[in-house]
């Protein structure tokens, strides 16, 4: 039989010498009730055609459309977002239903008619999240459409964030742990972001259940190059230049930390014998490029976007509302190459340059013994804490 355009129900039935109401029930996952040689003859049918399921016939059958929307800032290029979409795509492919996203560049106003645009689109639930861990405040979220966040601190709604405040713990453990006391936090500006103050809170909180007293948070600020990897060349040359130089820092991130590299390898430091770093991101192009490899705390995107998924979709399977909590993802650790016990001599003596002057204002680095930050100060999510093997 010879047909032109798509194959239609009929066509199937026809070439399967049965009705028609037959083979929609077999092709729509009710086959159980027909006899094997009579299914894998409607499916053969099916295949030979080239015939796929009209979704759109389904959805008002159904009154499902097997979609989540998913509405995001930003995030559709950088690598962080991918590894996030990728793990909602696994989740939601797994259990057949489709994504349809909207990125937006973080406006309410875009946020909200983003939100009414998917549910004119009739998608059965919401992921709302955001590029970097921070509050969203939103009033347009569907009631009736089961919606967590990602990333994201979203009012009245469960949400997967990163546990930063456990990763600032962690990371600045490792270097107590192989015996560093003279410790430097380097972070970044001062933003509405949460990760912030709280890998700066955990860092203070390895330091005093270590005994450590005098542990110092350096901030990027205004005076400082936009570059993170810049300014934090620029405060770690200050700082090794100094009195009292760190033997070992923690930088925010991978980016400041390729700044720490820079500074000591124009002072002739060396990584890890007379400095360790550490870092939080795991951004593999810089991270196994750095000699040596920097060891860091590789960011939960990819498990942020899976577990996100799969809480919207047990809920739909189960009809049970979503409670609202916040969630907080393990990092994991990456460890390479730039950590070690503290060497013999201090970074300073390992180095015979000494600068007259830096490009620093006289607030340029932002020194803080009591524990406050320049800047906003965000208060940390209550919530659960995934164990390190999920939930």
């Amino acid at each position: 039989m010879e047909h032109r355009g798509r194959a239609r129900l009929k066509d199937v039935a026809a070439a399967a010498g049965l009705s028609s109401a037959t083979v929609s029930l077999i092709l729509n996952e009710t086959s159980d009730r027909f006899p094997p040689a009579t299914v894998a003859r409607v499916r053969a049918a099916a295949e030979s055609l080239g015939y796929t399921p009209n979704a759109a016939a389904r959805s008002l059958r159904t009154n499902t459309t097997h979609t989540l929307g998913v509405l995001t800032d930003n995030i559709l290029t950088t690598s962080s977002g991918y590894a996030m979409i990728q793990g909602m795509q696994d989740a939601a492919w797994e259990r057949d239903f489709l994504m349809l996203f909207i990125d937006i560049d973080g406006e309410q106003v875009q946020r909200a008619k983003a939100i009414a645009e998917l549910q004119a689109r009739q998608v059965d639930g919401l992921l709302v999240g955001a590029m970097y861990h921070r509050p969203i405040g939103t009033d347009s979220l569907p009631a009736a459409i089961p919606t967590v966040g990602f990333n994201a601190v979203v009012p009245g709604v469960a949400c997967f964030v990163p546990d930063d405040l456990a990763a600032g713990r962690e990371v600045t453990q490792l270097l107590i742990d192989h015996g560093h006391s003279r410790i430097v936090h380097l972070t970044e500006y001062p933003t509405d972001g949460l990760a912030r103050d709280l890998r700066v809170r955990g860092f203070r909180q390895a330091l005093e259940a270590a005994g450590i007293e005098g542990g110092r948070v350096l901030s990027q600020t205004t005076d400082h190059p936009d570059s993170q990897s810049d300014a934090a060349e620029l405060l770690t040359t200050e700082l090794l230049t100094g009195p009292e130089p760190p033997t070992g820092i923690f930088a925010f991130n991978d980016l400041m930390a390729q700044g720490i590299y820079r500074a000591a390898s124009t002072l002739g430091v060396r990584i890890p014998d007379d400095l360790s770093v550490v870092s939080i991101d795991n951004r593999q192009h810089v991270a196994e490029e750095l000699r040596p490899g920097l060891t860091t705390l590789a960011l939960p995107h990819y498990e942020i976007g899976k577990l996100s998924a799969d809480r919207v979709l047990d809920a739909l399977e189960s009809g049970e509302p979503i409670p609202a909590e916040v969630v907080r993802v393990p990092f994991t650790m990456v460890e390479r190459g730039s950590v070690a016990a503290p060497g013999l001599g201090s970074a300073a003596d390992a180095s015979p340059y000494r600068p007259t002057s830096l490009a620093l204002g006289s607030d340029g680095i932002n020194v803080d013994h009591t524990g406050r930050l320049a800047g906003p100060e965000l208060g940390e999510c209550g919530g659960a804490v995934l164990p390190a093997g999920g939930e």
